[in-house]
């Protein structure tokens, strides 16, 4: 029987390890995206204050690691405002979905 919950263990832990890793990957692309966007003038979608946003998100979510304390709001933000095609786009949200699966 410990063999079971060893294994689930193993299991919850390997999903965490990814999703921190995921959650590092893009909060340095954000970081990126940031200065970037800092040195534009103009009404950029998404706006400096949405990617600041999307990262406080991020740092909360790899701090809590469960969805049932903490669901990040960032996704409405990108389906409703950002263009279709943006990967960054896609691979926020992959993050989230990734999120949503920890227990």
């Amino acid at each position: 029987m410990d063999n079971g919950m060893n294994k689930i263990n193993r299991e919850v832990e390997n999903q965490q390890t990814k999703v921190i890793g995921l959650i590092d990957i893009v909060l340095e692309e954000l970081s990126l995206e940031i200065e970037a966007r800092k040195t534009i003038s103009g009404n950029e979608i998404p706006s400096v204050l949405q990617l600041e946003s999307i990262s406080n998100e991020l740092i909360k979510m790899k701090n809590v690691l469960s969805p049932k304390n903490y669901y990040p709001t960032y996704t409405r933000q990108i389906v409703d405002s950002w263009e279709i095609n943006s990967k960054f786009g896609d691979k926020l949200l992959s993050v989230e979905q990734e999120y949503t699966k920890l227990n």
